[in-house]
Protein backbone atom coordinates (compact mmCIF):
# COMPACT_ATOMS: atom_id res chain seq x y z
CA UNK A 1 0.00 0.00 0.00
CA UNK A 2 1.26 3.46 -0.75
CA UNK A 3 1.46 6.15 1.91
CA UNK A 4 -1.99 7.34 2.83
CA UNK A 5 -3.61 10.08 4.85
CA UNK A 6 -6.97 8.32 4.80
CA UNK A 7 -7.63 6.62 8.16
CA UNK A 8 -10.88 4.98 7.06
CA UNK A 9 -11.67 1.76 5.23
CA UNK A 10 -13.08 2.60 1.78
CA UNK A 11 -15.67 -0.18 2.14
CA UNK A 12 -17.12 0.09 5.64
CA UNK A 13 -15.74 3.54 6.66
CA UNK A 14 -14.42 2.18 9.98
CA UNK A 15 -10.97 3.28 11.10
CA UNK A 16 -8.56 1.03 9.19
CA UNK A 17 -5.66 1.23 11.69
CA UNK A 18 -3.20 1.58 8.84
CA UNK A 19 0.29 2.40 10.01
CA UNK A 20 1.99 2.52 6.62
CA UNK A 21 3.23 6.05 7.36
CA UNK A 22 4.90 4.86 10.59
CA UNK A 23 8.56 4.37 9.72
CA UNK A 24 9.39 2.46 12.93
CA UNK A 25 7.70 -0.82 11.98
CA UNK A 26 5.90 -2.40 9.02
CA UNK A 27 2.14 -1.97 8.95
CA UNK A 28 -0.19 -4.96 8.99
CA UNK A 29 -1.40 -3.82 5.54
CA UNK A 30 1.99 -4.58 4.00
CA UNK A 31 1.84 -8.16 5.29
CA UNK A 32 -1.84 -8.97 4.60
CA UNK A 33 -3.02 -10.76 1.46
CA UNK A 34 -6.03 -8.83 0.20
CA UNK A 35 -8.16 -10.76 -2.31
CA UNK A 36 -8.33 -9.07 -5.71
CA UNK A 37 -12.12 -9.54 -5.73
CA UNK A 38 -12.33 -7.47 -2.54
CA UNK A 39 -10.10 -4.72 -3.96
CA UNK A 40 -12.43 -4.54 -6.96
CA UNK A 41 -15.27 -3.56 -4.60
CA UNK A 42 -13.50 -0.33 -3.64
CA UNK A 43 -15.08 2.61 -5.47
CA UNK A 44 -12.81 3.93 -8.23
CA UNK A 45 -12.53 7.33 -6.55
CA UNK A 46 -11.16 5.66 -3.39
CA UNK A 47 -8.71 3.17 -4.94
CA UNK A 48 -5.12 3.62 -3.79
CA UNK A 49 -6.04 6.18 -1.14
CA UNK A 50 -6.56 4.02 1.94
CA UNK A 51 -6.39 0.46 3.20
CA UNK A 52 -9.29 -1.91 3.40
CA UNK A 53 -9.57 -2.72 7.12
CA UNK A 54 -8.66 -6.10 8.60
CA UNK A 55 -12.28 -6.69 9.60
CA UNK A 56 -13.49 -6.41 5.99
CA UNK A 57 -10.67 -8.68 4.78
CA UNK A 58 -11.48 -11.32 7.40
CA UNK A 59 -15.21 -11.12 6.76
CA UNK A 60 -14.70 -11.43 3.00
CA UNK A 61 -12.49 -14.49 3.51
CA UNK A 62 -15.05 -16.09 5.85
CA UNK A 63 -18.27 -15.47 3.95
CA UNK A 64 -16.96 -15.42 0.39
CA UNK A 65 -17.40 -13.03 -2.48
CA UNK A 66 -21.10 -13.69 -3.09
CA UNK A 67 -22.16 -13.11 0.53
CA UNK A 68 -19.93 -10.17 1.50
CA UNK A 69 -21.42 -6.87 2.57
CA UNK A 70 -19.21 -4.25 4.19
CA UNK A 71 -21.82 -2.74 6.50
Amino acid sequence: MQASNQPYCPLCTSINLCGVNDTTKPCWCTLEKVPEALIQRVPDAEKGKSCICQACIKKFNLVGEDNFTAL
